[in-house]
C-alpha cells in the first residue's frame, strides 16, 4: 500500500474520531479537519489536526487539493434552532465549500458519509443528505463516493448504543425484517469498512439496501 493522504473532514467528532482511529499506524499519511482544536489523548496517535473555517480561505484548500481522499464525516443528527444549527448550515454547505475546492482538481477523491435511510421524523436530515449526494456527482462524477450506514453506535455513546442493539435484534425477527432498512452499524466495523474503500476495494455500504423514492 502506498502513503496515501487522507483527509477527514469532522476528523475530531463521534465518527470522524472511529474512521481515524482505525486508519492510524496503517501507512497513511492522515489529516483531520474540524472547527475546533483538538487534542488527542492516544500517545501513538499519527494524525495531523489542523483548525479550519471552511468558509473562509485557508491551508485546508490546499491540504484538500494534495489529498488522494477526502472524508466528508461532518453533520449533525438534529438541528438546534436556539445556537441557529440547521442541516443547511452543519452539513449541506460545509460539503459544497469542500466540493467547490474538489472540482478545481482532477485526482482527489470524495467519500461522503451519507445515511442508508431514516424514520419519517429525519426526513429533513435524509434530504440534506441526498442534497449534497447530488452536488458530488455533478460536481466530480466518478470521483464522489457515497457510503451508507443506519446508525453508528459503540459502548462509548450509550444513548445510541443501547436502540442500536435493540434494533440488531429486532431486525431478524419475521415480520420485522424492514427494520434492516436502518442498517445498525458498530463504529469499528462502519471504520474498517471506510478503510476497505479508501484501498479500492468493494464494500457492501457503497450501496443502499432500498429503492429511494
Amino acid at each position: 500500500m502506498d502513503n496515501k493522504k487522507i483527509i477527514v473532514v469532522g476528523g475530531t467528532g463521534f465518527v470522524g474520531q472511529g474512521i481515524l482511529s482505525a486508519l492510524n499506524n496503517k501507512g497513511f499519511e492522515l489529516h483531520s479537519l474540524s472547527r475546533h482544536q483538538f487534542r488527542p489523548t492516544n500517545v501513538t496517535d499519527q494524525v495531523t489536526y489542523h483548525v479550519a473555517d471552511l468558509n473562509k480561505a485557508g491551508e485546508w484548500q490546499d491540504l484538500l487539493k494534495e489529498a488522494d481522499w477526502v472524508v466528508d464525516a461532518v453533520g449533525i443528527l438534529l438541528p438546534n434552532p436556539f445556537k441557529h444549527i440547521n442541516y443547511q448550515n452543519s452539513s449541506v454547505q460545509p460539503a459544497q465549500r469542500l466540493l467547490d475546492v474538489l472540482a478545481t482538481t482532477n485526482q482527489t477523491k470524495f467519500l461522503f458519509v451519507s445515511a442508508n435511510a431514516t424514520p419519517f421524523f429525519l426526513n429533513a436530515y435524509l434530504r440534506a443528505k441526498l442534497s449534497v449526494e447530488h452536488s458530488a456527482k455533478a460536481l466530480l462524477n466518478d470521483r464522489a463516493y457515497n457510503v451508507y450506514p443506519g446508525i453508528v453506535y459503540d459502548k462509548s455513546r450509550i444513548y445510541s448504543y443501547i436502540p442500536a442493539i435493540i434494533l440488531v435484534t429486532l431486525q431478524h425477527i419475521p415480520g420485522l425484517k424492514f427494520l434492516q432498512r436502518y442498517r445498525p452499524i458498530s463504529r469499528k466495523t462502519f471504520a474498517i469498512e471506510v478503510e476497505n474503500i479508501l484501498n479500492g476495494k468493494e464494500s457492501a455500504l457503497l450501496k443502499r439496501n432500498i429503492k429511494m423514492k
